[in-house]
């Protein structure tokens, strides 16, 4: 039988690197939203011969946050198991199981993200289920009235701190723009949306909006990224694939 945990393997990092090599290779949706610290904190149990429990936990809570799948995030976890001790199969599976459904089930503890200030998803969904509703006894479709502005960073070599800091300045580009109460959310750590009514000038404030946050960044000697990608997206006929909409969108 092939050695499962091949000796070069030796560093938490070098799992790691493996680990999301495979897991592109089975289909990962968008490779800059792979990394989370409960990844380093999981290589590094693996990497021990330590007990990899509580940092499977937080990975599985981790990617319910994030709008993953539990599928999704268990053919992950295969990728590991792949390469990993046998014995850590079994623990990884039931524990990011448990972690992403303590996550789903667990209620908001706050409505806005404490380091942007920008709403969380599950305010957003809150305030959609308003706007259906109120359109529905309107009589008149979502689409014409309402849509999403969707601001994306890459910021896939990115770590830490400079994950954080770009989307502090989308935020703030954000409330330049869109200044007249519209929802302005965040749906993962690149990506910001913004509920507003569709007016004729709302593309025009989403071009300017991509060019506010392409100047700050450009201005910013500690943020070396490609400028945001910005887009209106047309919301959906019922609420229930709006769900399914964002959460897409904070992949």
């Amino acid at each position: 039988m092939a050695n499962r945990f091949p000796a070069v393997l030796t560093t938490s990092s070098e799992l790691s690197r493996e680990w999301r090599s495979r897991s592109s290779d089975y289909g990962w949706a968008f490779p800059s939203d792979w990394h989370v610290p409960a990844v380093d904190a999981v290589c590094d149990a693996i990497v021990a011969e330590a007990d990899v429990w509580a940092p499977a936990e937080r990975l599985g809570r981790s990617r319910a946050g994030a709008g993953v799948s539990l599928a999704e995030a268990l053919v992950d976890v295969d990728g590991l198991a792949a390469i990993a001790p046998p014995r850590y199969t079994d623990p990884l599976r039931r524990a990011v199981s448990l972690g992403w459904a303590d996550r789903i089930t667990a209620p908001p503890s706050t409505v806005a993200d404490p380091l942007t200030g920008l709403a969380t998803p599950e305010y957003l969904q809150v305030r959609l289920g308003e706007v259906y509703r109120a359109a529905e006894v309107d009589a008149e479709p979502i689409s014409s009235q309402w849509a999403l502005v969707v601001l994306r960073l890459d910021l896939t070599r990115c770590g830490g701190w400079l994950r954080t800091l770009p989307m502090i300045l989308v935020a703030d580009g954000l409330r330049r723009v869109f200044d007249g109460g519209e929802s302005l959310a965040l749906l993962g750590d690149s990506v910001a949306v913004v509920l507003c009514r569709r007016t004729d000038v709302l593309a025009r404030r989403a071009r300017l909006l991509c060019s506010m946050v392409s100047d700050q960044i450009d201005r910013d000697p500690q943020v070396c990224i490609p400028a945001p990608s910005v887009w209106i997206e047309t919301l959906p006929l019922n609420y229930r694939s709006a769900l399914d909409l964002i959460a897409e969108l904070g992949r």
